[in-house]
């Protein structure tokens, strides 16, 4: 009777809630320990991208002097005129990969990673001419009222989430999304 009810409450558990704790930090630092490795060649041979990963590191390094004011305020300074271009895919990825490694590489920083990382994404990215905008949602631990409030920031372009698994940002409530007249009603990849 006892595995009977057991089962019968595992069963109640969201799939992902289930599985999450059990594979997804797993994943999450692979990916993280894949990006120095993967980065190193281009990075080894390219003046640019080293000069471009530093840009980075300094920009994440500055940012928790920067969010002292309010968010609105910090999102006009962040957001790049735009440009008719938009950048080729290969360098999108250069600059998607180096964000997350200037990120990861600046592990002090009092803000969140997932912060860190949309803001250092979004910056560079618009900077390129790819007209992402970010999200910043809210919502209850465990989904629980009752709980502590946890936050998340991700990308979103052409409507749809920007390389982040919708695991991430699934369940959150958006609070805050720049640019404010960005015309988005869709968060689904």
């Amino acid at each position: 009777m006892a595995l009977t009810t057991t089962l019968r409450r595992a069963s109640r558990l969201p799939a992902v809630r289930r599985l999450r704790p059990l594979w997804w930090p797993l994943l999450i630092r692979l990916r993280h320990l894949w990006l120095l490795p993967g980065s190193l060649p281009g990075l080894a041979g390219n003046p640019g991208r080293r000069a471009l990963l530093q840009e980075m590191r300094a920009f994440v390094r500055q940012l928790p002097d920067r969010m002292r004011v309010p968010l609105p305020e910090v999102m006009a300074q962040l957001t790049a005129e735009d440009s008719p271009a938009r950048p080729e895919k290969e360098q999108e990825r250069v600059i998607r990969d180096l964000a997350d490694l200037a990120t990861l590489l600046e592990r002090r920083s009092p803000l969140g990673v997932c912060l860190r990382r949309s803001l250092t994404r979004y910056y560079f990215l618009r900077r390129a001419g790819l007209p992402v905008a970010v999200h910043f949602g809210a919502r209850f631990v465990d989904g629980k009222p009752d709980r502590a409030i946890t936050g998340h920031a991700w990308l979103t372009l052409d409507g749809k989430a920007y390389y982040e698994p919708g695991v991430n940002w699934r369940g959150f409530t958006v609070v805050f999304s720049f640019p404010p007249n960005d015309e988005e009603t869709s968060h689904e990849p």
